[in-house]
C-alpha cells in the first residue's frame, strides 16, 4: 500500500511540530524546510487543524501547535484521517460476478485493518522519541525548543 503524497505530508508537518516543543510553528518554516508547496501545506495543515490534530491561529504572531498531546495521537488514526478509505481494492457490487462472498477483497480488507493496527502501535510521542529520529533532527539543525511537551523525553 502506498501512502498519498498528502498524508506524507501531514505525518511530516505533525513530527515538526511536535519536535518544535511548544514553540509555535510557521507554515512557512516547514516549507522551506521540506520543500514542499506552502499552498499544498496549507491545505494539509488546515486538514490536520480541522481534525483537533494541529491548532492554528492566523496573523501576527500566529502560526500551528499540536493540538493534542503527542502521546495520545496514533499514526494509524492519522493515516486513515488522511487517506479516507482504507480499502486496497474497490470493488463494485454491481460489476462483480464474485461478490459478495469474494475471498480476495476479504483477504485485502483483513491485510488493509492489519495495515492501520500495526500504524496504530506507534504514537507521534514514539515517534519524536525514537534515538534516530532525535538524531535526524539535531543533524537537520531541528533542536527542540520551547520547553518538552507532555509524552516527550527531552533531547
Amino acid at each position: 500500500m502506498q501512502l498519498k503524497q498528502f498524508t506524507d505530508y501531514a505525518l511530516r508537518v505533525m513530527l515538526f511540530v511536535g519536535r518544535a516543543g511548544n514553540r509555535t510553528c510557521t507554515m512557512a518554516e516547514i516549507a522551506t524546510r521540506y520543500n514542499i508547496s506552502l499552498e499544498h501545506l496549507r491545505k494539509v495543515v488546515h486538514r490536520l487543524a480541522k481534525l483537533g490534530y494541529l491548532k492554528s491561529a492566523r496573523g501576527r504572531g500566529g502560526g500551528i501547535c499540536l493540538g493534542r498531546d503527542p502521546a495520545t495521537i496514533r499514526i494509524g488514526d492519522v493515516v486513515v484521517a488522511m487517506e479516507g478509505d482504507p480499502n486496497v481494492i474497490d470493488c463494485d457490487a454491481l460489476a462483480c460476478v464474485l461478490l459478495p462472498d469474494c475471498s480476495l477483497k476479504s483477504a485485502l480488507d483483513r491485510a488493509s485493518r492489519a495495515f492501520v493496527a500495526s500504524l496504530n502501535k506507534a504514537t507521534l510521542a514514539d515517534l519524536l522519541n525514537a534515538r534516530s529520529m532525535r538524531r535526524q533532527f539535531r543533524s537537520l539543525g531541528l533542536a527542540r525548543a520551547g520547553g518538552t511537551p507532555p509524552g516527550l523525553k527531552p533531547s
